[in-house]
Parts: structure tokens; C-alpha cells; sequence
């Protein structure tokens, strides 16, 4: 993980200049999200349609264990939040037709 070393802002331009950055970030995260998200689901939607588990296990535990390697415990946490917003309700429309 990279380490910031955090100075006190002396002045609040400063502080705005980092705020802007903080929401960049932010907007750069949300695309990257997005793109994971598409991506999660069209390798479910052929896994189905090959036969295979919507759902791979262990492809998952390493996505875990990633996110956990670099950000420590907490990683974990967001790990599973980007494999669930990835999962379709149950009702899912993956199933074969």
C-alpha cells in the first residue's frame, strides 16, 4: 500500500487542492469499478452459457487474498463488496433459456 505522508495544509488552498485530487481519484475509482463490474459480469454470463458455475470460487478467494495482501485486513472487506456488487440477484437473468 502507498503510504502518504500527511503534513498539516498551512493555508485552505491547500486543502482544496487536495480535496480536488481526493474527488479525481474518486471519479477515476467509480470508471474502474464500473469497468470491473461490466467485466464480473460478462465472464458469469459465458460460464453459464459454457455449462460452467456462474460463480468461480477460486478466482474469488484470490481477488480476496489480493486486496488483502495490499490494504491489509480491511481489503478483504472491499474485496467482497466488489464481488457482490458484481453477483446478480437471484432472479437473475443469466439463466438458460
Amino acid at each position: 500500500m502507498t503510504e502518504i505522508q500527511a503534513e498539516p495544509a498551512t493555508a485552505p488552498a491547500d486543502l482544496s487542492r487536495i480535496h480536488a485530487e481526493i474527488a479525481r481519484l474518486d471519479a477515476e475509482i467509480l470508471d474502474a469499478v464500473n469497468r470491473r463490474l461490466a467485466l464480473a459480469q460478462l465472464a458469469a454470463r459465458t460460464r453459464v452459457e459454457t455449462g460452467a458455475p456462474m460463480v468461480a470460487l477460486g478466482g474469488e478467494t484470490d481477488v480476496i487474498r489480493r486486496y488483502q495482501d495490499e490494504l491489509g485486513p480491511r481489503g478483504s472487506l472491499l474485496a467482497l463488496e466488489l464481488l457482490r456488487l458484481a453477483r446478480p440477484p437471484f432472479s437473475s437473468t443469466y439463466r438458460k433459456r
